[in-house]
């Protein structure tokens, strides 16, 4: 399971299949009281947040949704809607951050070279993050804040803000069925020291072994940037997502060695997925 979550969590990719499923959720409340999801997708993302190197990986996916309260996914985290009224859902919220691993070993990447820029500088443990959400929803458009703490691994404070505008589009070349539903927004996400240096700080032990300046790292806004999904349904239970999104590294994460030298403040990620629901 590990692994799976590390192959979706590839460059913020996360964040806009998150947004999709956001999207799909605005046509309404589940029709039955269990709805599961499963498909399979891939993904072209820089090999870690900061990287210039790209990859190209193919990975499965997995959603529960229980009675329009109960979601999991690993986009989405695992959480509960304590509150879901007049455009509201608020509740608390489990996910899991990646593990960053040194040798950038990467089981689902199917092109693309491993990338050398983490050399020396060790492994950063896989985490969860435990914490809550709140999303309002307005007509077309949202806006949604998620703030989570590090119970190992990282040990950081994350907090990720996302708004949204989502609309139908109906095309000539598909004049039977339903629309394509269209979502894009600007999202951000900021964090505590603790998660900056874990993820871009070089210690003095890290400098050595990697060549690499020492730098203390602070927290504040680690990235910025705008994302974009399509989700058109092809079948009652048949779902195509496409995915596309543009992060700006920035803050000391952007001021960090490892980007500054070894990898790039730019990041865009792409990705298309195929799935299929079914419910009881």
């Amino acid at each position: 399971m590990r692994k799976i979550i590390l192959a979706l969590g590839l460059s913020g990719a996360c964040t806009l299949i998150a947004s999709s499923t956001f999207a799909a959720d605005r046509n309404g409340p589940p029709q039955r009281d269990l709805e599961i999801g499963v498909g399979a997708g891939a993904i072209y993302a820089p090999a870690f947040l900061g990287s210039k190197d790209y990859q190209l990986s193919a990975v499965p996916s997995l959603s529960v949704k229980y009675k329009d309260r109960f979601f999991a996914s690993v986009p989405t985290g695992i959480g509960y809607n304590v509150i879901r009224s007049n455009g509201w859902r608020i509740g608390p919220l489990a996910k899991y951050a990646m593990q960053r691993k040194e040798n950038d070993n990467n089981p689902f990447r199917v092109a693309g070279e491993k990338t050398d820029a983490l050399r020396g500088l060790g492994d950063v443990d896989g985490t969860l993050e435990l914490g809550g959400f709140t999303e309002y929803t307005w007509r077309e458009w949202s806006a949604k804040a998620e703030a989570r703490q590090g119970v190992d691994g990282h040990e950081g404070f994350v907090t990720d803000l996302n708004a949204n505008y989502t609309t139908t589009v109906h095309s000539p070349f598909w004049t039977q069925g339903p629309p394509l539903i269209v979502s894009v927004g600007p999202r951000a996400t900021l964090v505590d020291s603790d998660y900056n240096q874990t993820y871009f700080g070089i210690d003095a032990a890290q400098s050595a072994r990697s060549g690499l300046s020492q730098y203390k790292a602070k927290g504040g806004l680690i990235s910025y940037g705008i994302g974009a999904t399509a989700i058109l349904p092809i079948t009652d239970t048949i779902t195509a997502t496409w995915i596309a999104g543009y992060a700006r590294v920035a803050g000391d994460a952007g001021d960090s060695p490892l980007v500054q030298q070894r990898g790039a403040e730019n990041q865009a990620t792409v990705g298309v997925f195929l799935s299929y629901a079914f419910g009881y």
